[in-house]
């Protein structure tokens, strides 16, 4: 028991419900930031206001937070939230045009010979790694994309490609 001051009376109350009350307060604090200016409609679907509030409501008022505490800015949740949108709906974002995307290419192609990366791994894992070099598949071919050695069997099961 923990003697407490309320409106000039000395009460006792338990510990407990001194940490309890401690640490709800940031909780109702944050429930009260996202009540003002709510975005959300009545709607007969629960889920869609569990969703909702998780996505919009309390992430506004995270960032709201953390804009606060960055740039010691005090700006009210309303102000925060209006300027978020405005913000957001300004943004232009373009896709990159197709032809500037570079993608990997994965090919088998001739090389020196080395051990099957797969087949390697695999062994090592069941064997260990001087049974792995002894009895791992040696083999002439390569990925391109990759830039590892596999055998046939081991490239078309790694890159899921059916061969033709």
């Amino acid at each position: 028991m923990v003697e407490v001051c309320v409106r000039g009376k000395t009460t006792l109350k338990p510990r407990v419900v001194l940490d309890y009350n401690e640490g709800k307060s940031p909780i109702d604090l944050a429930d009260q930031m996202s009540s003002y200016s709510n975005p959300l409609r009545r709607t007969v679907k629960w889920y869609k206001i569990v969703v909702l509030d998780t996505l919009l409501n309390i992430a506004v008022v995270n960032a709201h937070v953390l804009f606060t505490q960055v740039t010691n800015n005090k700006i009210s949740i309303i102000d925060f939230r209006t300027a978020l949108v405005e913000i957001l709906i300004t943004q232009n974002i373009e896709p990159e045009p197709y032809s500037q995307i570079t993608t990997i290419k994965h090919k088998l192609i001739k090389a020196s010979k080395n051990r099957c990366h797969k087949c390697y791994s695999i062994l090592v894992k069941e064997k260990g790694r001087q049974q792995s070099q002894k009895y791992s598949k040696k083999t002439s071919t390569k990925c391109e994309g990759c830039d590892k050695y596999y055998c046939v069997d081991c490239f078309f099961e790694d890159h899921k490609v059916v061969p033709i």
